[in-house]
């Protein structure tokens, strides 16, 4: 009887497995919903506009992308959480979603590790640590010079949970304590910098880049591991500490259980789209620096190390967003 049985159960993992495989073989046979836990017009928008086309191109259906913006991506990623694993709900998560929203709120309503499957991380936005015109440093080492030769000498305007990570981690490598002050959104950290409030600041690319360019402000150096192709004369934190590596990113994740078939169908059609010219170059101009893991395990191999690194600083400043 219990050999009986054990039959049983074998043939219908089996009839399980083909049918995925199967389904794996036809996909898609339908639209597929790409979820932006942001509001349109922002850069997670337009990544996701943009890529969900070609994506609809190589898949042969269309990828609609649905805005479900709010508390810090989590409205959008619960929806992603508690969909059917079947490959026709993606989700376009941050650096944010998948790592540091765990260790940020006391009670999350999805487990980041639990509740997706790492397809492909795709898009790098670098932030820049920025300076007032007038204020008297050029590069990191003048700003760690000077910090400890007179502590607090420097105030860091923050504006997200990015930033304010990105302003710890780099206080506890250089052996420094730049005050942080936050602001409740980008433009109003840079009006502050700009006005001489404060005289550092975290702030993206896309905001920081055309500013610099301008001569409104100085870029003391980017957060990205190496140099951006967005302005690769521009040094990075990490040429001075190698570990340092914090720079917002957009990924795609499906919920746990996707079939591997079609986890690997999805890699392969963002694989070519991020390698599209016209795309990069769209990308490009809008601030958003294209990228491709080369696959889902090495991505997964990623968020793991992000989340070791990105947990001792939030600890560390015992930061908190509930």
């Amino acid at each position: 009887m219990a050999n009986f049985v054990a039959r049983l159960i074998g043939a219908a993992a089996c009839g399980v497995a083909l049918l995925s495989t199967a389904s794996a073989q036809t996909y898609p046979t339908r639209p597929v919903t790409m979820i932006v836990p942001f509001a349109p017009g922002g850069p997670a928008d337009v990544l996701g506009r943009l890529v969900g086309q070609k994506m609809s191109e190589d898949l042969g259906q269309q990828v609609i992308v649905e805005n479900r913006p709010g508390a810090n991506t989590i409205l959008g990623a619960q929806v992603a959480a508690k969909a059917k694993p079947d490959g026709y709900t993606i989700l376009l998560a941050i650096d944010g979603t998948l790592v540091m929203n765990q260790f940020l709120y006391s009670k999350l309503a999805y487990d980041p590790a639990k509740d997706f499957d790492p397809v492909a991380l795709i898009a790098l936005i670098p932030s820049a640590l920025i300076a007032n015109v007038k204020t008297p440093v050029n590069t990191l080492k003048d700003v760690i010079d000077a910090e400890k030769a007179k502590p607090g000498t420097f105030q860091v305007g923050v504006s997200t949970p990015t930033s304010q990570v990105a302003a710890g981690l780099l206080n506890m490598l250089a052996g420094i304590n730049m005050t942080m002050v936050n602001y409740s959104g980008g433009n109003t950290q840079i009006t502050g910098l700009m006005a001489g409030d404060i005289p550092l600041g975290h702030e993206s690319v896309n905001v920081s880049l055309p500013l610099y360019r301008d001569k409104q402000i100085k870029i003391i150096a980017l957060t990205g591991r190496e140099r951006s192709k967005l302005a690769p004369e521009l040094p990075v934190v990490s040429e001075t500490f190698p570990s340092f590596d914090m720079g917002i990113w957009q990924s795609v994740v499906v919920p746990t259980g996707t079939p591997k078939p079609i986890v690997d169908r999805l890699f392969a059609s963002l694989q070519k789209a991020m390698s599209s010219p016209d795309l990069r170059e769209k990308l490009l101009a809008a601030g958003i620096e294209p990228t491709i893991s080369k696959s889902p395990e090495e991505f997964r191999d990623f968020i793991r190390s992000q989340s070791e690194v990105r947990a001792k600083v939030i600890k560390a400043i015992g930061m908190k967003l509930d």
